[in-house]
Formats: structure tokens, sequence, C-alpha cells
């Protein structure tokens, strides 16, 4: 775990600079030889389709978008090209430490390209072409989750229980991981075996009936199933409203929105964290919809609100407003990603 932890530090000082900088794209300088020992490292370790696509082009770390514009660049030509202009670099000499498993696997890489017919390209070639199989998948994963599924706009997904009956093991696992990573935030990752392991248990022979994964909690009501959000250990977030914002992403889940940033807001702390039992207990008894008030307990109570202290100010989700609230009805907006953010 040393050059994860390493890699880690790597990223975060990184982010902590662009955020302060008001930078939103961070171009990095992945080439060819570091995406095929990815891909390696990972074909190793049992890893499903989507592991052997590599990095991906684009991603994003929090409101940070990576970019990695030299995936299909030799290291050497990336060498070759920096040297004629006089840019020097810097090596990391782990690299070239054997107690590493990426410097064993650029080793095993080197014999592949010793093979008859073998290059780098040819390699890249293969990864290329289970990219694009990966890609078909997310997009049948997509299009089966719009025809089978509810996604409501309070952060929870319903589907029919016999919905994955015909679906292939490998489709109904690309489903299940966007919808996690959909309710969920996207703030865990979601391993493989750990996935199968759930989609046995629940739609296989043992017929489960709940399950937990990826920051979320699946659960069959009736004929039906609920994927929700699960608080965990650790809790959900509390995050600070600062004077003069106008927006935040809260638990990876939900865009909240000051639609009148220029007007202030009193002094006084606010924070944006979960509705909880407590926040319910406020509303309620206040003017809700049958919709509203027929939200299950396990996900009202993973709903973003605004707060100052132990007082209720603001719960956009909901149709009502709060009494003697100083935030004005209608002011602050919260919306739940969806699978076109």
């Amino acid at each position: 775990g040393i050059q994860k932890g390493a890699r880690d530090a790597r990223y975060r000082l990184m982010a902590d600079f662009c955020a302060g900088h008001g930078i939103g794209v961070l171009l990095l300088g992945h080439q060819m030889e570091d995406q095929l020992e990815t891909v390696l490292m990972r074909l190793s370790k049992g890893s499903g389709l989507d592991g052997l696509t590599g990095m991906h082009a684009s991603s994003r770390r929090g409101a940070l978008r990576l970019l990695r514009p030299l995936l299909d660049v030799r290291r050497q030509t990336l060498k070759d090209f920096l040297s004629q202009r006089q840019q020097d670099w810097i090596n990391d000499p782990s690299n070239e430490n054997p107690v590493f498993t990426r410097t064993r696997v650029g080793a095993v890489l080197e014999e592949l390209r010793q093979l008859p017919e073998s290059s780098l390209e040819t390699i890249s070639l293969t990864v290329a072409r289970l990219s694009r199989a990966s890609r078909a998948l997310d997009e049948l994963a997509e299009g089966k989750i719009r025809e089978i599924c509810h996604i409501s706009p309070f952060g929870f997904v319903r589907f029919d229980a016999a919905a994955l009956e015909d679906c292939p093991d490998e489709l109904a696992l690309r489903l299940l991981t966007t919808l996690f990573t959909l309710v969920g935030g996207g703030g865990q990752r979601i391993k493989l075996q750990a996935l199968e392991n759930l989609h046995r248990r629940l739609f296989g022979d043992a017929s489960g009936r709940s399950g937990t994964l990826g920051g979320c909690q699946i659960v069959r009501h009736g004929e039906s199933w609920l994927v929700s959000r699960e608080p965990g250990r650790v809790g959900l977030p509390e995050l600070d409203w600062r004077p003069g914002s106008a927006s935040l992403l809260w638990d990876g889940r939900f865009d909240v929105t000051d639609t009148m940033p220029d007007y202030g807001l009193p002094k006084e702390r606010l924070t944006v964290r979960a509705l909880g039992a407590e926040g319910w207990q406020i509303i309620r008894e206040l003017d809700l919809t049958r919709t509203e008030k027929n939200i299950p307990a396990k996900v009202r109570n993973t709903l973003p609100a605004l707060w100052s202290g132990d007082r209720l100010l603001a719960v956009p989700l909901f149709s009502c407003g709060i009494p003697q609230s100083f935030v004005a009805k209608g002011r602050f907006k919260m919306v739940f990603k969806s699978l076109n953010s």
C-alpha cells in the first residue's frame, strides 16, 4: 500500500491546489506503458471487464475533472519530446524498486513485447476493444434502467422484482453498479467480488431479501426492490454553507443551490446535513403531500436539509415551508443528480 498511499497524497495535493486557484480541469501525464501496466496488474488480480479497460481518458475526483491525453503515447516518445525542448522531469525512484508490483509488471510487459507479432500498440489495441465492449454494456445498462426503474427526485430507486429475471448476469451486474453509484453518491468503490456475491444472494437461488454495498441498501418490498442511501458507520456529511456561495454538492448526490446568493444571510453558521429523524419530527405535521408522507424512513432520514445548529431552516425537497424561518420559501433548491448529470 506504500505506492497507493503516495499516489493518494499526490492527488490530494494537486486537488487542493486546483481548488485554491479556481482550476476545474487537471491534465495528467499517464502514457501508454502506465496504462498497460495498470491493465496487467488488474488482470493478475481477477479484474472484470471494466477493470481491464484501464484508466479512463476522462474521470472525476470530487468537483475536479481529470484528463489523460497521453494514454496512446509511448513513454520514450514523451521523453524524447521533452528532451528536445529542454524540459526536465522527475523520475519516481519507487518505479525501479522490484519490491513493488508495478515494477515487476513492467518487466512482464517487456516480455510480452518480445512475443511474435506483439508490440505495445497491439496490446493497446486489445485494451481499446475491451473498452468498446465495456461502453456498449454501459449503454445497455442505462437503457435497461430507464426501462425498468423509477428514479425518485428524493434520491431512491424502485424496480420490479421480476425485472432482472431475463437479464444476463454481466448486464445485471453493470446495472446494479450504476444504481449503487447513483444512489450512493459514488463515494465508495464497488468491488466486483462483493457485487457478484450480492447479486447471487438476492437474485440467484438464495433469494435473499436485503443487502448493503457501495453506501446503499437494497431491500425487497413486496413485488419490487428499493435501493436507498445507507448512512453507514461514519454517517452522512455536514457541510458549512459559506456566505455568498451559489451551490455545493452534498454527499455526491444532491446539487444544493442558493438562487439569491447576492442577498445576505444571517451571520450565524449554516450547515447542510441530513434531515434525520429529528428533522422529520419537525416537518411531519406540516402541510406535506401524500407522496412526501409515504417516503420510507430509511430514505427521508438521509435527505439533505439546511440547519443552523439544532434549528431546521429549510427542506427544499419537500413542499412545506418551515414556520419562523428566515430563509424565504423557494430560495434554496436541492436536486438529485440523475443519470444525465
